[in-house]
């Protein structure tokens, strides 16, 4: 991931660091809509990184009240871990927010696709 920043007419490209990566992942993870979720999968092609890496951002979370990383479930629609509690903790967030399970995992209804809906062109 490139970093590109413009201060005073200067345009500066960098390698992001972590910090940089977690700041995107957060930034992503705020737009999820109450009700829905995304997958790991799904902000990391938006990002052009890992699962895994958006997995770690969001275990580090500090502020999961402001960046509801609960709503970023497995692809499949499993439940994925919670460090605030654990993955029951989750799931009971989630189904405060009216996200439906089967068999628990989400049902597919209620995951939504960054990459397409952030990506796509307007009717």
């Amino acid at each position: 991931m490139i970093v590109i920043e413009v201060k005073d007419g200067e345009v500066t490209a960098y390698k992001a660091s972590m910090r940089d990566i977690c700041e995107a992942v957060y930034t992503l993870t705020m737009i999820i809509p109450p009700g829905k979720t995304t997958s790991y999968s799904s902000i990391a092609r938006l990002l052009k990184i890992h699962p895994r890496i958006v997995a770690y951002c969001l275990s580090i979370n500090k502020h999961p009240v402001i960046i509801p990383c609960h709503r970023v479930v497995y692809s499949d629609g499993g439940i994925g871990g919670f460090s605030l509690g654990g993955s029951h903790v989750k799931k009971k967030l989630l189904s405060l927010e009216g996200v439906e399970f089967l068999e628990g995992h989400v049902k597919e209804d209620y995951i939504v696709d960054l990459e397409s809906s952030i990506l796509s062109k307007p009717s």
